[in-house]
């Protein structure tokens, strides 16, 4: 199960015999090479003020910055693999979710599916530990679990938000509370300085045809203290079926919240591609913006997309609408020194793979990298990073999950 491989290297750079020339010509080679050298000096970052607060523009291509690491190289270290023997005898039928310590160790939630416990602990080694967490019904038990966070120093949080609930566990498997979650709660995101980012559906008019969901700062009693962002489109699918027009868009939307490095992210497929970064306290720090390459939606995709919905409901199929391209950038992870992974649409260098814009901790793109990470509509991501390792999902070919880490090697 624990495998460490390097990937390969970069070849080597072929070597360059120039021919011999005349002696006068050696001065204009030598003025031509500095100008070629001196072209790949510091770009100019370009940054704007709007409203007080500073945006970093930035285009379709990295900038190069002076003394600044640029090249990711990722070395696999282990993985923790669904299709392998000793995994499934540990009780893991699939992953859906998973989370990892700041210690590495490794936090696994089953689909609800079946009789057992639905976590189960590794090791940073990638060692099996324990599992724990019933399903059922029953005080501490699970029906709807949808995420799982690792919190503090010694507890594990997992998310119901179908029931508005959280279930509170120690990491040694013992149950701790349960928390009532204010109603439409979508999401959670634990932040260091102990207060939480969550995001909310409103849906106080169920005659609308949109509700907004909303992104907040909560303190540490779990009360609402300031809005952040705000999409305001998502389809009331409850009536949509009886309206004239077409209200449900087939590419969904992207509206992210996130926490790394001691900031807030919020992005919002509502105004292209613009990422805010904020403090832990609210406060808007700078605006991300970058240009892209629009990437059309397939006929493959649309087809695949509304196929199950004219089986079951063909009404509802009916009010599907495709745009012709899809958003700027499906969703996004940070790690613990503030840099911002941002999965585009465009395809990567492998099956399977996307490409990854990646900003350093001032909001500037430094590099672009494929990378291969499983992901899900309105923004679902299964990524962490934590210290130097990545951590991400990906789908066999055998259709088996696999839990991937890898070592992040900035050069």
């Amino acid at each position: 199960m624990k495998t460490k491989t390097k990937t390969a290297a970069l070849p080597a750079r072929s070597k360059t015999v120039f021919p011999r020339l005349p002696g006068q010509l050696i001065p204009v080679l030598i003025c031509v090479l500095g100008l070629a050298f001196c072209g790949r000096e510091e770009d100019n970052v370009e940054k704007i003020i709007e409203n007080g607060v500073e945006v970093t523009v930035n285009h379709l291509e990295p900038y190069n910055l002076k003394g600044e690491p640029q090249t990711l190289t990722l070395e696999r270290l282990l993985s923790i693999d669904t299709g392998d023997d000793a995994v499934a005898a540990a009780g893991i039928r699939d992953i859906y979710r998973f989370d990892v310590d700041a210690e590495g160790g490794i936090f696994i939630l089953s689909p609800p599916v079946g009789k057992g416990n639905l976590i189960f602990r590794f090791s940073s080694e990638g060692h099996f530990l324990a599992s724990f967490g019933l399903m059922g019904q029953g005080p501490n038990e699970m029906e709807y679990p949808d995420d799982i966070l690792t919190f503090g120093t010694d507890q594990v949080w997992i998310t119901e938000s179908p029931k508005k609930k959280i279930h509170l566990f120690k990491k040694d498997g013992s149950a701790i509370a349960e928390k009532t979650l204010d109603p439409g709660f979508v999401s959670l995101v634990p932040l260091e300085n102990g207060t939480y980012l969550v995001s909310r559906l409103i849906a106080e008019n169920m005659q609308a045809k949109y509700f907004p969901i909303v992104l907040s700062l909560y303190d540490s009693d779990f009360k609402p203290v300031k809005e952040l962002d705000r999409f305001s489109a998502y389809p009331n699918r409850i009536i949509a079926d009886t309206l004239q027009e077409k209200t449900i868009c087939g590419t969904e939307f992207a509206f992210v919240g996130k926490a790394g490095g001691g900031r807030v992210y919020a992005g919002n497929s509502e105004r292209g591609y613009e990422v805010w970064v904020f403090d832990l306290g609210g406060r808007l720090l700078r605006k991300v913006r970058k240009g892209y390459t629009p990437v059309p939606v397939s006929e493959e995709y649309k087809k695949e997309y509304v196929k199950p919905y004219e089986e079951m409901m063909p009404e509802y199929a009916k009010k599907i609408y495709f745009p012709q391209h899809w958003h700027p950038f499906h969703s996004f992870f940070a790690d613990d020194g503030g840099r911002l992974f941002v999965m585009t649409f465009e395809p990567g260098e492998n099956p399977g793979e996307h490409m990854f814009d990646v900003f350093n901790k001032d909001g500037i793109l430094i590099t672009r990298k494929s990378l291969n990470i499983l992901h899900g509509g309105s923004g679902t991501l299964l990524a962490r990073a934590r210290g130097d390792r990545l951590y991400v999902l990906q789908e066999k070919p055998s259709g088996f999950k696999e839990l991937v880490v890898y070592q992040m090697i900035w050069s």
